[in-house]
Formats: C-alpha cells, sequence, structure tokens
C-alpha cells in the first residue's frame, strides 16, 4: 500500500452497486482513484471534496501494463487532523 498527500476532487459518482452502495471517481494531484463498490469509504468520500487530504491506496495491473493500473482508495484522512503530520 503507497500514500498521496494533496487536495482531493470528486470527478465522477459511479451508478450503485448491485448492494445499492456508492462508488466514486477522485483526484488527487492530478492521479485518478476510484472507492470500491461496496466499501463504506464511498459514503464519506464526499466530505473530503476540496480538502487536503492524506489517502491510501493500492494499484492494481490491469491488461499487463502499468500505465493502465488501477488504484483503489484504501483509506482517507484529513490532511489538518492527521496525527501523521
Amino acid at each position: 500500500m503507497k500514500k498521496i498527500t494533496g487536495t482531493l476532487n470528486v470527478i465522477k459518482k459511479f451508478p450503485l452497486s448491485k448492494m445499492g452502495n456508492p462508488h466514486y471517481a477522485v483526484s488527487i494531484n492530478n492521479k485518478i482513484f476510484e472507492t470500491k463498490p461496496n466499501a463504506s469509504l464511498g459514503y464519506s468520500i464526499t466530505n473530503f471534496d476540496n480538502k487536503k487530504v492524506i489517502a491510501t491506496f493500492k494499484s492494481y495491473n490491469q491488461g499487463g501494463y502499468w500505465k493502465n493500473s488501477k488504484r483503489i482508495l484504501i483509506d482517507v484522512k484529513n490532511f489538518y487532523q492527521s496525527k501523521e503530520v
């Protein structure tokens, strides 16, 4: 898992999952990330829109090329309230 610090911007809300949970695409420092479709992070991600955050993510390789890798957010914390600062 990796960490990134920057301003989070919500880009897109995907259709609800089959279980009815939200799923979003966001950008942090011009890199695109997604929330897992049935993760609880989908419910709180909009609270961090246009705020500086520390995000933990995992990259998944798709199609054999790292340029096509998908970045999935695991955890997001407010930068100014985090003890990691």
